[in-house]
């Protein structure tokens, strides 16, 4: 596509820019808690429960719910409970778990024979497992026979500090089944600390089989025996994460595949795609990848890395209240961001078709930086994801001066910063309104406009 020339006005509008701080990943509530004893629902619709703080409880669940639809479990906090499961679904339809925190619990969410369940942008402190004389085994979130469109564990942070915590596997999904229009997302969660199980890690797909089920965008530090994996079941998708681990006594491998569980059927359609990896195993060796047999052919395997350059700072010093606190303008999500690629927004309705960039009546005494007419090049898109935020994917190399100008529909730069990875997403989400977006990567650029309602 051909973009008509256009110029961007340097003003001083840097100051009250409309936009606010977004970020991608864990609990946004800032507001207060009122203490609450254990809940427990049968056969209830139609219902919130917030604003609450659960503690150390005699019922084995500090949130229990039977048969329930439709309800929404936002703005709580779980703490100090290490014998206590937080929250434990039975036969539940259409419930998102949002923006709460949970911190030395035994386990966060278990959710079982249920559909449409969400667990999205949560903070947990702790997995403590049987470490404290809880359940044999803890994680932040379990899918136990999930099925249907709709079920996503997404955009949740997980801190195990070591000593204080036991988990099993953070994010496990066991025998659930997704549908091919829409999968089981695991997506854009940030995980750090495993251990010391030797058989726990960070994300588990296909456990006892499965199917369409996706984990993308994760960032993981430190996860344990295994990193990432898929143990089983079919229509199953690794891409686009990052698996960091230095050398711990209980480590094993970075990314695998297999199938564990072949007297329940064979693997297929299997992805591991982009995934990039650093990780040392128990005897100090680099074991970045492994992939059984019994789960070839494997779409995308030789897109995956053994990346030299990743480290613990793929992930921030802080992460847990990170998304509560306002952090400088320039600062960026480490990684890269986690949103999904750009092929899966087309058809939500969130990005307007392209279009030319209208001229527009400028000062000639303004200072302005003026763009050639651009083809824009096809190694970079420019997207909304479905929250409003503006994502950047380009592929490398990267110049020196490669970069990302944001402007308003007047044409002032509202906001600017150098490209240097694959994804990004800019730290800020837009009120209503027109604005430009443009990318260059050496001879390489991309304009786009849009219009966010």
């Amino acid at each position: 596509m051909k973009s008509k020339i256009f110029t961007f006005i340097l003003g001083a509008v840097l100051l009250g820019l409309p936009f606010h701080f977004s970020y991608g990943q864990g609990a946004r509530y800032t507001g207060s808690y009122t203490e609450s004893a254990a809940i427990q629902h049968v056969g209830k619709s139609n219902f919130v429960i917030e604003g609450s703080a659960f503690t150390s409880s005699s019922s084995k669940y500090l949130i229990v719910l039977y048969s329930c639809k439709n309800v929404i479990i936002r703005n709580n906090k779980f703490g100090s409970s290490p014998v206590n499961l937080a929250i434990y679904l039975d036969n539940c339809e259409n419930i998102t778990i949002i923006d709460n925190t949970f911190e030395n619990v035994q386990s966060g969410m278990v959710a079982h024979n249920s559909r449409g369940i969400k667990f999205e942008y949560n903070d947990m402190t702790n997995v403590v497992g049987p470490l404290k004389g809880g359940g044999k085994i803890g994680n932040m979130a379990i899918f136990d026979k999930v099925t249907g469109p709709g079920n996503s564990i997404s955009y949740n942070v997980c801190e195990n500090i070591s000593g204080e915590s036991y988990p099993e596997d953070m994010i496990n999904v066991n025998q659930s089944h997704g549908t091919s229009e829409s999968p089981i997302m695991v997506r854009g969660n940030w995980l750090r600390g495993g251990g010391p199980s030797s058989s726990g890690g960070g994300i588990i797909l296909g456990d006892v089989g499965g199917s369409y089920q996706i984990a993308e965008n994760n960032i993981v530090v430190d996860p344990g025996q295994y990193g990432i994996s898929i143990a089983g079941g079919n229509n199953m998708t690794l891409r686009n994460n990052k698996v960091f681990s230095s050398r711990k006594s209980y480590n094993n491998v970075g990314i695998y595949a297999a199938n564990w569980y072949e007297s329940l059927g064979n693997s297929y359609n299997i992805t591991v795609t982009n995934n990039a990896v650093n990780y040392t195993n128990r005897d100090g060796v680099l074991n970045n990848f492994w992939f059984a047999g019994n789960v070839e052919p494997i779409e995308g395997k030789a897109t995956n890395v053994y990346d030299r350059n990743l480290s613990a700072s793929i992930l921030p010093d802080k992460i847990i209240g990170r998304a509560r606190t306002a952090t400088t303008p320039g600062e960026e999500i480490p990684g890269g961001g986690s949103v999904p690629p750009e092929e899966e927004v087309p058809g939500d309705g969130s990005v307007p078709p392209e279009e030319n960039a209208p001229e527009t009546g400028v000062d000639p005494t303004d200072p302005v930086i003026s763009l050639p007419e651009i083809t824009n090049h096809p190694s970079i898109s420019i997207y909304l994801d479905k929250y409003n935020r503006v994502c950047v994917n380009s592929r490398g190399p990267f110049a020196t001066t490669a970069s990302i100008l944001a402007a308003n529909e007047a044409g002032a730069i509202i906001y600017s910063q150098k490209l240097t990875r694959f994804h990004t997403v800019l730290p800020y989400r837009p009120t209503p309104g027109k604005y430009y977006v443009l990318v260059r990567n050496g001879d390489k650029a991309h304009l786009k406009m849009f219009n966010i309602p």
